[in-house]
């Protein structure tokens, strides 16, 4: 156990404008610093860093915390211990640990012993790629995929040597045990011989840049296997990394969003095109526990996964291990047949692969068109595949990218004269109305926050409630509202314009509007609810900017206000 000293010391010595530079975009203003909250969506900076630079706090959905917190909620620390140590290491704290058991001090030392080894085995096996005639084939192989050596040389690609003892003798003759070999998952445990051999070497790291075990690539056509990983163990969790996830952090962090590639190469493609933000899940799909990473790092997952049906199914595995995980996923649509990998090779390639991640699509339209693409031209294959998208649209709430994928379904899946009618029957069927979203798609409008849908609920009752709702328009203002579509359907209500007679880029909201209270029939009551919420979100914005400019005679009388407002809700309900 660490010292509690050597805790308090790194807490001390954090400084959180320095470590979150470049994770989150940072203003200063009013003598603090303030930045969009990097674990909930919003438009206006609500996220500061206290005058200690130890401490934050968002003013808009109460996160808060220091150093540690920041490690293990954004950084990917997995432990308390982890946290510290790797603030201690950055910011120049050496650490004291208390008296612990003997088996618990031996466990630390052998896995410190572990990581060591691992990342000499990096080493030795990027050198071996550049310096030994026998990784000529490799150099030769990866250069005509499109890789140069300085893109090989930051992902520590190497080549593990064809005669199976090199590694583990230089190990052994460096003081490393053989069953240390084997523990890391570099030595064979009947033989001792190395693990790795004639094999294109990919390190994987977990998200401080540790190496946690190796990905090998066969050259060997008769080989049965082309990919080779360590074995799975208590030390290498496949499910449980992201290849290249160390380099992709930085810009992943800055800009919002990381691409989810399916191998090795397709990474290293990406960084070619100009995404630096871009990892591998080593697998067919993504894990729950691989997009708790990613949600650490990024509010934004971009899929980017093959264009063949194989590649469409481990997009919709990825939707399903996203339930309960903060996080937004979009689609990089590919050609089918081809990987990111493959487009490396061209300029046009690199061109195209750039241009897709650039512009993702919402994941639940691509999955739509995708699951369309595979129906058959018969009346039972077309109901099966509308069964099949009932059950996908139910996992995502409301939003207008939802609202856009049923219009597709409904266009493509029945003649015209009855789209309208499957449009409907699927809005109904797919409305999420309880409990939180499994996955957010990709707009920030898309998973609706709390103040999104105090907007679209008074929206919806004041269309349904046209003779009343007019003295309640009056009273609120269009300045309540924030989505500027919200504040035009505001303008057009109060102007008492029907919505078939709203502009077309409105119709959208139009529908979701109807939508929204199809299954209910909403009072003046009700409607009366919903503008207190809107008057409650106002005051306390109003009284938060009051208490920031010392105004604190303003802030009181927001204060009494606002419970008045509450009690009237309460009274109202």
């Amino acid at each position: 156990m660490i010292d509690p000293d050597s805790v308090e010391q790194v807490r001390q010595a954090a400084d959180l404008v320095e470590l979150l530079r470049g994770r989150v975009e940072l203003v200063r203003r009013g003598g603090r610093w303030w930045a969009r909250c990097p674990f909930h969506d919003e438009r206006s900076p609500s996220f500061t860093i206290l005058p200690d630079h130890r401490n934050y706090y968002c003013f808009g959905c109460g996160a808060k915390g220091d150093a540690i917190t920041w490690m293990r909620e954004r950084e990917g620390a997995a432990s308390f211990n982890e946290a510290v140590e790797g603030l201690a290491e950055r910011f120049g704290v050496d650490l004291r640990y208390q008296q612990v058991s003997a088996q618990e001090e031996a466990q630390r030392a052998a896995s410190a012993r572990r990581l060591q080894l691992l990342d000499r085995a990096r080493d030795f096996y990027a050198a071996y790629l550049w310096k030994a005639d026998e990784a000529r084939v490799a150099r030769d192989y990866l250069v005509d995929r499109g890789f140069d050596e300085d893109l090989l040389r930051r992902f520590h690609v190497g080549y593990a040597p064809g005669a199976g003892g090199i590694l583990t003798r230089r190990a052994a003759a460096q003081g490393y045990s053989r069953q240390e070999l084997v523990d890391a998952g570099l030595a064979r445990a009947r033989d001792g011989g190395d693990f790795f051999t004639s094999r294109i070497m990919f390190p994987i790291a977990d998200g401080r840049g540790r190496v946690q075990g190796f990905g090998g690539r066969t050259l060997d056509p008769n080989e049965r296997a082309k990919y080779v990983n360590n074995a799975e163990g208590q030390s290498f969790r496949k499910r449980r990394l992201l290849f290249g996830l160390d380099l992709a952090r930085a810009a992943a962090s800055k800009q919002g969003w990381i691409a989810v590639a399916e191998g090795y190469t397709d990474v290293l493609a990406l960084s070619k095109a100009g995404v630096e933000a871009a990892v591998a899940c080593m697998g067919t799909s993504l894990t729950n526990e691989q997009l708790r990473l990613l949600a650490r790092t990024a509010d934004e997952v971009r899929v980017c996964f093959d264009g063949d049906q194989a590649g469409q199914d481990a997009a919709w595995r990825s939707v399903e291990a996203a339930a309960g995980v903060a996080v937004r996923l979009s689609a990089v649509p590919l050609p089918v047949g081809r990987d990111p990998g493959d487009m490396a090779g061209d300029v046009e390639g690199l061109a195209a692969l750039a241009e897709a991640v650039t512009h993702p699509e919402p994941m639940v339209r691509y999955l739509v068109r995708s699951r369309i693409s595979r129906a058959g031209p018969s009346a039972a294959e077309r109901d099966v595949a509308i069964a099949d998208i009932t059950a996908l649209l139910e996992r995502f709430p409301e939003s207008s990218e939802k609202g856009e994928a049923i219009r597709v379904a409904a266009s493509l899946l029945a003649r015209p004269s009855q789209a309208g009618a499957l449009e409907a029957r699927l809005m109904a069927a797919t409305r999420r109305e309880h409990g939180p979203p499994a996955t957010r798609a990709v707009s920030p409008a898309v998973s609706l926050g709390a103040d999104e849908v105090r907007e679209r609920r008074f929206l919806a009752i004041a269309l349904t409630l046209p003779d009343v709702a007019d003295r309640y328009l009056q009273d609120l203002g269009e300045d309540v509202f924030d989505l500027p579509d919200h504040r035009r359907a505001y303008s057009l209500v109060a102007s008492g314009v029907s919505p078939d007679g709203w502009p077309e880029e409105l119709g959208t909201l139009a529908v979701e509007l109807k939508a929204a209270v199809a299954d209910e029939t909403p009072g003046e009551v009700e409607l009366r609810e919903a503008a207190y919420r809107l008057q409650e979100r106002s005051i306390e914005r109003r009284a938060h900017r009051a208490r920031e400019d010392g105004h604190i005679e303003e802030f009181l009388r927001l204060q009494d206000l606002l419970q008045r407002l509450r009690q009237a809700i309460r009274s109202n309900e």
